[in-house]
C-alpha cells in the first residue's frame, strides 16, 4: 500500500511538463509518450511565428517541388495562420481599411514543399531536436522534430508590471488583428452610449475621452486615424457628441516618435497640439481604478498618471513597450538583458550553430543589436530563405541590415518620411526628410507596393478611396 501510494505521487510529479532552465534534468517523463507528428524531421526547416520574419522565410522558400534532398521541407508552427501587414493596423481601429485587406493567409505562400501546424510551440529540447506544441483547437500536445529550427516568435504588449493594467473594460491592445477589432468596435459603443437619451454630459465626456499610452509610431498613427474619424465621420453621424470627444496621448520618455528625427518629433508634436490632442510628455500610467460617477449608467474606469492627475476614459489603447513572450522567456537559450535570444552575424543562435536560428524582434545580436521593426525582420526571413535554399553558404555571409528610414501618417492626408541614415551601417546616406501630403503619398505607396497579393493590393487603394469618398463604416457587428 505504501509502495503504490509513492508510485502514484511520483507518477503524478513527473506528468507535469516542466521548462527547459538546466537542459534535460528537468524534462518532463510524460513527454516521452507523446506523439511525433510528420517523422523525424530530416531536411526540414521549421518556423515558429507567422510574423514579418516567418512570412518572408516561407514565401521565399516556396517550391513547386515536393521535399527531397535537394529541396527542403518547410514547416511553420503559429498560433496565427496569417500574416499582418502591421503598420496599417491602425487604419483598421477606426474603419479606414477593412481587417482583411491586410492579412496574407500563411497557407496561400506555402508551395508544395511547405506546411502549416496552427498550434503553439511549448518548449525546445534542443538535444533531440524536437518541440513540444499544443494545438489551438483541442490543447492536444504532440512533438515536432526538426534539421533547422528558425525562433520568429516575436514579442508581447509590455505593461510593465501594472497588474492593473489587462485587456478587456476598455483596456486594449494594439498588436494583432482582434486587438484592431475589440477597439472599433469599443469606439461605435462608445459613442452610441453616448448618444443614448438621458446620459449625463459628464458621462459624455469619460465614454468619449480616448487614452493613447506610448508615443511611438503605432501610438502616434492611431491618434492621427482617430483624430480624422471624429472630424470626418463623427462630425456628420454624431454632430452633437463632437464637442465631448477628447483625445490623451502619455508618453513616459521626452518625446513622440522616438527613432525619428528631433526636427520631426517636434512637427508631430506641435501638429497634434493644434488639433487639441492632450499631448502629456515624461509621463507614466502608473495604474487603472474603477470608479463610480454622479448619475453614471455605465461602468467607468480611470487612469491614474505620475504626475498625480486622473484621465477617466472609454478607451484606453496601450501601446507602451514590448516583451518576449513565454515561449523565448521559458527557453534555456543564451539571452541579453531584454529577454531577446542572442545571434551571431549570421543570425544563428549562440551554442547552437548550425541548427538553431532566430531572428526579429525575439532576437538580438550581441555585436550588432537591431532595432524591432518590420523591415528588419523581413530583410532577415529573406537573408535566411538564402542559406536554406542553399543559394548561400551557412557563413558565406553575414546579415547586413538595410536601413530604408521610417515612415508614419499623421492625418489630414499629412505624412513623415525619415531618411537620415538610409542603407548599411558604415555606408549611410542621409536622405533629406519630408513632411506633409507628399510624405504621406510616399507611406501609401510604399506601403502598397510591399502587398504580397494582388487581392489586397487592389482592396487597399478601394478602401481608402470609399473612407475619402463615403466615410468609415460605423457598423457594430
Amino acid at each position: 500500500m505504501l509502495f503504490q501510494s509513492f508510485t502514484k505521487r511520483i507518477a503524478q510529479r513527473t506528468s507535469l511538463t516542466l521548462h527547459y532552465h538546466n537542459s534535460n534534468l528537468y524534462r518532463s517523463l510524460s513527454t516521452d509518450t507523446l506523439s511525433v507528428v510528420g517523422g523525424d524531421g530530416k531536411n526540414r526547416v521549421v518556423v515558429l511565428g507567422t510574423g514579418w520574419g516567418g512570412f518572408n522565410l516561407a514565401l521565399n522558400m516556396k517550391s513547386n517541388q515536393e521535399p527531397s534532398e535537394s529541396v527542403p521541407e518547410i514547416r511553420i508552427v503559429s498560433p496565427s495562420n496569417h500574416f499582418v501587414f502591421t503598420p496599417l493596423l491602425p487604419s483598421t481601429a477606426v474603419g479606414t481599411l477593412e481587417f482583411r485587406a491586410i492579412q496574407e493567409p500563411i497557407r496561400k505562400v506555402l508551395g508544395k514543399n511547405g506546411n502549416f501546424v496552427q498550434a503553439k510551440a511549448m518548449s525546445l529540447d534542443h538535444q533531440e531536436k524536437s518541440l513540444i506544441c499544443e494545438s489551438t483547437h483541442d490543447k492536444q500536445k504532440f512533438k515536432i522534430k526538426y534539421e533547422k529550427l528558425v525562433i520568429a516568435v516575436g514579442v508581447k504588449t509590455n505593461t510593465f508590471g501594472i497588474q492593473s493594467i489587462e485587456e478587456g473594460d476598455g483596456i486594449y491592445f494594439l498588436k494583432h488583428l482582434y486587438h484592431a477589432r475589440n477597439i472599433r468596435n469599443n469606439i461605435i459603443d462608445s459613442f452610441e452610449k453616448a448618444a443614448v437619451p438621458g446620459t449625463s454630459m459628464k458621462e459624455r465626456e469619460r465614454l468619449l475621452s480616448f487614452v493613447v499610452v506610448g508615443g511611438g509610431p503605432t501610438s502616434c498613427e492611431f491618434v492621427a486615424e482617430l483624430y480624422d474619424f471624429v472630424t470626418s465621420d463623427v462630425k456628420r453621424l454624431y454632430p452633437e457628441l463632437v464637442k465631448y470627444v477628447r483625445v490623451s496621448l502619455v508618453e513616459a520618455g521626452p518625446a513622440l516618435l522616438g527613432p525619428f528625427d528631433s526636427k520631426l518629433q517636434e512637427y508631430t508634436k506641435s501638429l497634434f497640439e493644434t488639433r487639441d490632442i492632450d499631448v502629456r510628455l515624461a509621463t507614466a500610467v502608473t495604474s487603472v481604478e474603477n470608479y463610480n460617477g454622479e448619475g453614471f449608467r455605465f461602468p467607468a474606469r480611470k487612469a491614474l498618471l505620475s504626475d498625480g492627475t486622473e484621465l477617466p476614459f472609454g478607451t484606453l489603447v496601450w501601446s507602451a513597450g514590448l516583451e518576449p513572450v513565454h515561449f523565448t522567456q521559458n527557453l534555456d537559450l543564451p539571452k541579453g538583458k531584454n529577454g531577446r535570444i542572442i545571434v551571431d552575424e549570421y543570425l544563428r543562435v549562440k551554442g547552437h550553430e548550425g541548427s538553431i536560428w532566430a531572428m526579429g524582434d525575439a532576437a538580438m545580436s550581441e555585436k550588432e543589436p537591431l532595432p524591432q521593426l518590420a523591415q528588419v525582420a523581413r530583410q532577415q526571413g529573406i537573408y535566411l530563405s538564402k542559406i536554406f535554399n542553399k543559394k548561400q553558404g551557412e557563413v558565406e555571409e553575414p546579415f547586413k541590415y538595410f536601413s530604408l528610414g521610417s515612415m508614419a501618417s499623421v492625418g489630414q492626408f499629412k505624412g513623415l518620411y525619415d531618411g537620415s541614415k538610409v542603407g548599411v551601417k558604415g555606408e549611410e546616406v542621409d536622405v533629406p526628410g519630408m513632411t506633409g501630403f507628399v510624405a504621406l503619398l510616399m507611406w501609401r505607396f510604399a506601403y502598397w507596393g510591399r502587398q504580397t497579393s494582388i487581392e489586397n493590393k487592389v482592396l487597399i487603394p478601394m478602401y481608402w478611396l470609399k473612407s475619402f469618398l463615403f466615410g468609415r463604416d460605423i457598423s457594430r457587428f
